[in-house]
């Protein structure tokens, strides 16, 4: 009978429980102190680097979530190839994500942030944020000056998590930033690249990555020099429903009701025929 006792007891406690989690992805990235800065690597040469203007780089963030999808998109533009861009931000209860662009990488520097979030309250949920260091987040001509070095530098700081409560959660940050001739190619081809990555598919996990970054291309001829600069900082985070489905409020409670009632009819039961077995 005891043991019957304390199942009609688990079963009212396990109302006060969650029946499953939320899904839920984050993810974000900071590229602080980003700088562009040249110097001659011949005495008597003056040391320049100059960008195709274009339409600057481009701020973006993109939320959607329901069936059907509901999506918001908002960006914003610089007006050079680093440059500032105001905050874009897409928000709302289950998905959101922001990015941004905020200084003078020829001067003090610059700082580049994205984030985005999803969670399973709203299905099939995606945030995204991203910040493209060139326009269209493609590539941006440049021009350097005779016996130039230049060198592009940046702290970074990336995370990526998932709570585990579903395979379908997803989150990645990260970088990839190209300096190559006018062709995309060349002998002095580099690229930089950091991810921080987390699946729900094997728990919950989380990734923070950090790095020191440095790019270096350099005009050793007494002509001007052509190339291309690449790159984009972007933040990704989708999630879906988890694996248990969580009951609406009322048929929560309609179940914990009806688990009790089972348990405590055990008891009555068991109290009854050891009443009976008494001489």
């Amino acid at each position: 009978m005891g043991n019957r006792l304390l199942a009609a007891w688990t079963a009212a406690a396990a109302c006060a429980l969650p029946l499953a989690a939320h899904a839920r992805a984050d993810a974000a990235i900071d590229v602080t102190d980003l700088r562009v800065a040249v110097t001659s690597v011949r005495p008597g040469h003056t040391a320049a680097v100059t960008f195709a203007r274009g339409g600057g780089s481009t701020a973006e963030s993109d939320a959607s979530s329901g069936d059907p999808p509901a999506s918001q998109v908002v960006t914003s533009s610089g007006g050079f190839a680093f440059g500032q861009c105001a905050t874009a931000a897409a928000t709302g209860p289950a998905v959101g994500g922001s990015a941004s662009l905020v200084g003078n990488a020829f001067g003090e520097g610059a700082a580049v942030h994205t984030s985005a979030f999803a969670d399973s309250a709203g299905p099939d949920a995606v945030g995204q944020g991203t910040v493209g260091l060139a326009d269209g987040v493609a590539a941006a001509a440049f021009t350097l000056a005779p016996w130039t070095r230049m060198t592009i530098t940046a702290s970074v700081w990336a995370s990526a998590s998932v709570t585990g409560a579903s395979p379908l959660e997803f989150a990645d940050s990260g970088l990839s930033m190209t300096l190559s001739d006018e062709d995309g190619i060349g002998l002095q081809f580099i690229r930089i690249s950091l991810d921080a990555f987390a699946w729900g598919q094997f728990g919950a996990a989380e990734d923070v990555e950090t790095r020191t970054l440095s790019l270096s291309y350099e005009n050793l001829s007494d002509g001007d020099l052509n190339g291309l600069f690449s790159g984009y900082v972007s933040s990704y985070a989708y999630t879906s429903d988890p694996v248990g489905t969580v009951p609406e409020p009322g048929a929560a409670a309609m179940l914990c009701a009806g688990l009790v009632l089972v348990a405590a009819a055990a008891c009555r039961r068991a109290m009854k025929k050891a009443g009976e077995s008494r001489p």
